[in-house]
């Protein structure tokens, strides 16, 4: 599984020691580590940053978001297509329609827990590549209900032996618990960034990086919510 740290991450110093040779996510709203991710990182991808933005109130423009993009993106693995946080399917499909059209590359799509199988299955057949945001009542990670929805969303990017369809990558989570138990391709976090002061960016490394997805997912069905005494 490849691991990206979101940033931005400060000081400069604790950047590079942290993240040389590692993987990062840089935010469109905060792109501040970016030139030096360039340079000293392994791998970048770059986060489109509507769901920062939302959490402010706010919207993006996504003209200018692409036209920031296209300097560098030769640069980075891959950025994710616009999304509307908690907007509807049809909100979501016209943006990735409109990524199309403009004759994009590099673009991941975001499937949220909270929509429908249908559009997953829409979106396996159009890309190798498939980024799962957990929002709306999913927005928590590691819920009996979180988990449950994603066995039914993994029975939709797996073949019948669990191997995945196509690569995965699980937005906002780095944690073990979680990412143990799902055949991740990769998947982003933003711990390092918040927590190294009080942790140290060692540690954190070390717990994140000592963890593997499996090749394969084992399908559950004991995640759903049962009455103790249901025979």
């Amino acid at each position: 599984m490849i691991k990206y740290y979101g940033t931005p991450l400060s000081p400069t110093s604790v950047f590079d020691e942290a993240l040389r040779g590692r993987n990062v996510l840089i935010p469109y709203p905060r792109p501040d580590n970016l030139k030096r991710a360039i340079e000293i990182c392994d791998k970048v991808i770059i986060d489109n940053g509507a769901f920062s933005i939302w959490r402010k109130g706010g919207t993006v423009d996504w003209d200018k978001f692409y036209s920031w993009l296209q300097p560098f993106k030769h640069n980075i693995e891959f950025f994710f297509i616009p999304d509307v946080i908690d907007g509807t399917e049809e909100q979501n499909d016209a943006l990735i329609a409109d990524y199309f059209l403009r004759g994009e590359t590099k673009g991941v799509p975001i499937w949220h827990v909270n929509e429908s199988l249908e559009r997953l299955y829409r979106l396996v057949d159009y890309f190798d590549y498939i980024a799962i945001g957990s929002a709306g009542e999913y927005s928590q990670l590691g819920t009996p209900m979180w988990y449950n929805k994603m066995d039914k969303a993994m029975r939709v990017l797996c073949f019948s032996d669990g191997t995945p369809k196509v690569k995965i990558h699980m937005l906002r989570c780095l944690n073990a618990k979680i990412f143990t138990k799902f055949p991740f391709h990769s998947g982003d976090s933003t711990s390092l960034a918040q927590n190294h002061k009080r942790d140290g960016w060692e540690k954190i490394v070390k717990r994140t990086e000592g963890n593997n997805s499996p090749n394969k997912y084992a399908f559950k069905s004991y995640y759903t919510q049962r009455n103790l005494f249901e025979k």
